[in-house]
């Protein structure tokens, strides 16, 4: 029996009882064309050195709190979903997170409450602040998101958008505004 590889494309093989053997090339056309080359995977980045990072997700669409917490515990962070902003606060008062990511549109204390309470008790996490939101058109957004210079991940949001504002963010690459702090690496 003959047979074409799958793996190698253009290259037979000869069955002969248990033995397979390669059939010689026909022509010279064939030798001379470039084989692919293998497949490798992408292994995703190892992000070590945030192993055990804490991140609070204040989320009030339990589905969508249960993505990111999924997306960065399996990038090694410990994080904790609150649905309710006002509980959320409390927390972020007293429990130290490394980290906040918020919607924006919550029932009770929305997300510019909860990011203005951060500000006016001058907790640090208003300097580690993710905004998930799928409310970027809204005049009032816009000009909150400008005006405080918080950087935000649009919904629906790639999870690779995701993970690299989360991780600038703890890397103190992402300054507020969204923008790599360039200034900070210069001093």
């Amino acid at each position: 029996m003959e047979a074409e590889s799958a793996v190698e494309p253009g290259r037979r093989f000869l069955e002969e009882g248990e033995q397979v053997l390669p059939v010689a090339q026909e022509s010279a056309e064939r030798k001379n064309r470039p084989q692919p080359l293998p497949r490798v995977q992408a292994q995703p980045p190892q992000r070590s050195n945030h192993r055990g990072t804490r991140v609070l997700v204040v989320e009030d669409e339990p589905t969508v709190a249960r993505l990111i917490a999924d997306v960065l515990e399996d990038e090694g962070l410990h994080v904790d979903v609150l649905l309710d902003g006002r509980e959320a606060l409390e927390r972020a008062g007293r429990e130290p997170f490394d980290l906040v990511i918020c919607d924006m549109k919550m029932p009770g204390v929305d997300g510019q409450n909860f990011y203005q309470s951060l500000a006016r008790a001058r907790n640090p996490l208003q300097d580690r602040f993710l905004f998930v939101t799928g409310d970027v058109i809204a005049q009032q957004t816009q000009e909150f998101l400008e005006r405080n210079r918080v950087p935000h991940v649009a919904k629906p949001f790639r999870v690779e958008e995701l993970t690299a504002k989360v991780f600038a963010l703890l890397d103190g690459q992402l300054s507020r505004g969204g923008r790599l702090a360039a200034a900070k690496k210069a001093h």
